[in-house]
């Protein structure tokens, strides 16, 4: 699944969520708003004919006159034609009833409950003991539509109590008015459901068309194109991210073509150094007087010199193109390189009459690479050795020390030595070329490993440490 979809998905899954959870609240405060409404406005109307019916009250008691009787009756039989906010209302739904100060019902609009004990009800049993009463009940109890909502009001006399009336509006006459609110509320919602769809697809699309001209620069930049970068209104992070592309590709085509002017200049001078050299040791059979020999012997050791130079170098060329070393790595015997090793410098060896001791042990690496480094390793430590000397050569677990007896190294390069074309004079010996460490630290790198340098006992020590 593309970036895109993936965002669009996830956000109209979150943007559904939300919907649904905001939605299910609306809709179950709906009907109880609706009805708190209702109630409102019958706490309203009870209260106002509690003031008409207690001023016909005679000697503390309710007085059902005539033409109360008669009024309340034509009101029942109202047809108002009303249209509320789109909803025609053509009856009145509101049943009244009078009840006594014991709850006996003396009035019905109805016409079917008077001189019924309705004491026990809430809305008449609470206001007569001077509280708030409100009930709702249903005619039918298995059927929830039929229930009616009743709210009383205190008829007083001179402060007494002397009944209570009693207003009930049916649920059938409000559920108009909260299906209304429901149909409007599904409208509206599915409506900004719709708007923030269409607004998720938009970001989604927009997202995806500056990543997708991000990723076509950089598999251009990949497949060795110079595409030109790409422009981007605003400042935001994918600004940001292109631009470090930019400049990533540019210092990698820099390091690049000095990696390959390095490999080129390498190649280019090999023919003619050993061409020089050539011609030095010709010479240097010929030429039999010593201040000559001296200056053939100087050619042959010169240009020796620099082609180890250049094997370095091209070496070291190598290993900076690796991004990674392969994934399978075998078990390397390094006593094994240790002896190998130990043949090919024999003279060295014996000219300072160096001995070297190592102990059995095999690390997992990658066995070319491992023998490089640990070969640059002996050799600077063959290098810095005093005469007479032992080099230690120890592996426990996937460390690897070598530890020479010789000078140590001063405090301000220790944190340098390890950098190319940066080295220390050894007694008696040349400059070295400065890439051998800084080899053993790249291979170290490709390991995932490290490499570290500090001064042991009368001698410096080497620890080449690779993941197990």
């Amino acid at each position: 699944m593309k970036l895109g979809q993936r965002l669009l998905v996830f956000y109209f899954l979150i943007l559904g969520l939300v919907g649904w959870f905001v939605l299910d609240l609306v809709f179950g405060q709906a009907k109880p708003l609706v009805r708190q409404s209702a109630e409102e406005t019958l706490v309203d109307a009870a209260n106002l004919l509690a003031e008409i019916v207690a001023s016909d009250a005679r000697d503390g008691q309710i007085v059902i006159t005539p033409a109360l009787r008669d009024a309340l009756n034509r009101y029942a039989g109202r047809t108002p034609d009303a249209d509320i906010w789109g909803l025609k209302k053509t009856r009145i739904h509101t049943h009244v009833y009078i009840t006594g100060p014991s709850g006996t019902v003396l009035f019905d609009s109805r016409g079917q409950d008077e001189g019924k004990d309705f004491s026990r009800w809430n809305d008449v049993h609470l206001t007569l003991q001077g509280r708030y009463g409100a009930r709702t009940t249903r005619s039918d109890p298995q059927d929830p539509s039929t229930s009616i909502m009743y709210v009383a009001a205190p008829i007083r006399d001179q402060g007494s109590l002397i009944g209570v009336i009693s207003l009930g509006k049916p649920g059938r006459a409000i559920e108009p008015f909260v299906q209304r609110a429901e149909r409007y509320l599904m409208l509206y919602g599915g409506l900004a459901l719709l708007v923030c769809l269409l607004s998720g697809v938009l970001l989604a699309w927009w997202l995806s068309r500056r990543v997708n001209r991000l990723r076509r620069y950089a598999e251009a930049v990949a497949n060795d194109e110079r595409p030109s970068p790409p422009r981007f209104r605003g400042h935001d992070e994918i600004r940001d991210l292109a631009d470090a592309v930019t400049a990533m590709r540019r210092r990698l085509e820099a390091r690049a073509q000095l990696e390959d002017n390095v490999t080129l200049l390498t190649h280019e001078m090999k023919s003619p150094l050993a061409a020089i050299r050539g011609a030095g040791e010709i010479l240097a059979d010929e030429v039999k007087e010593p201040a000559l020999q001296r200056f053939t012997d100087n050619v042959i050791h010169e240009s020796q010199r620099l082609s180890d130079l250049l094997d370095r170098l091209l070496a070291m060329a190598r290993l900076e193109k690796l991004e990674s070393l392969p994934a399978r790595k075998t078990s390397v015997s390094v006593s094994a390189l240790v002896q190998e090793w130990r043949r090919s410098r024999y003279a060295l060896l014996a000219e300072k009459q160096l001995e070297i001791s190592v102990n059995e042990g095999s690390l997992q690496a990658e066995a070319e690479t491992f023998k490089l480094a640990l070969f640059n390793l002996l050799d600077n430590a063959q290098r810095f050795a005093n005469e007479n000397t032992t080099i230690t050569v120890h592996v426990e677990a996937a460390c690897l020390t070598v530890t020479n007896t010789g000078p140590m190294i001063p405090d301000y390069a220790l944190g340098r030595v390890t950098e190319r074309f940066y080295s220390l004079p050894a007694p008696g010996q040349e400059k070295s070329s400065g890439l051998g460490l800084a080899m053993v630290n790249e291979i170290a790198s490709l390991h995932g490993g490290s490499l570290k340098l500090e001064n042991a006992h009368q001698g410096v020590q080497a620890r080449l440490t690779l993941p197990e």
